[in-house]
């Protein structure tokens, strides 16, 4: 069972009587001085324990953010395995690149791709060479997107069922359906001055590429 504070302190006075503390003054400052160092080992005790607490517990949470990194790395990992396959399969089917097809190809193409730009083009037409640049450049980045060309003299066809009166025209394409078809450079602020930056961010806002690729 515990002692009470007063058996303590009374316990305590005999033991200083006995050991040569002959003053009530000299008894009170022994009897103060062994409380405090009863406090302090008490103190000390209590905030090693803490002390030993806190180091378990941090321990715990380095070997669970170890575990969490270990399990982001995998999943990084896979993320990059399965994007690397896409890539090569995509590539496969001729993304990342910007090739002529003929019109007879154009279904088909638009059967294998979810997304593709289709530039009608013809060679006597410079501003068809302008926008020739520009999609050579973007569809090495944008490899998700299949980018090709049609010869619109050579594609009555399609040119007649998609309306295509003007050149250069996009005809932008998302699971086999046309999305939307940019005439010329009207839908560009600085008009066949545009810049590549310019006609990234046109196709973006279609959804037929993505700025973060």
């Amino acid at each position: 069972s515990s002692q009470a504070p007063g058996d303590f302190l009374s316990f305590l006075s005999i033991l200083l009587l006995a050991s040569g503390a002959h003053s009530l003054l000299e008894m009170e400052g022994i009897q103060q001085k062994c409380v405090a160092d009863v406090i302090a080992e008490i103190a000390v005790r209590a905030a090693t324990e803490a002390e030993a607490q806190v180091d378990e517990e941090l321990l715990r949470l380095d070997a669970l953010k170890e575990d969490d990194l270990e399990e982001l790395r995998r999943k990084r990992l896979e993320r990059m395995k399965s994007t690397h396959a896409d890539k090569q399969k995509k590539l496969a089917q001729g993304h990342g690149e910007y090739e002529m097809i003929d019109e007879k190809d154009f279904f088909n193409v638009c059967k294998k791709s979810e997304y593709i730009v289709v530039h009608f083009w013809r060679e006597s037409t410079w501003r068809c060479e302008v926008m020739d640049k520009h999609i050579k450049q973007l569809c090495l980045k944008h490899w998700g997107t299949r980018f090709v060309k049609i010869n619109a003299e050579k594609s009555p066809y399609l040119t007649e069922r998609l309306h295509i009166w003007c050149l250069p025209s996009l005809v932008l394409c998302k699971a086999g359906k046309t999305e939307h078809t940019v005439v010329g450079f009207s839908e560009f602020k600085s008009g066949d001055e545009a810049s590549t930056e310019e006609v990234e961010e046109l196709l973006a806002k279609y959804g037929v590429i993505s700025l973060r690729d």
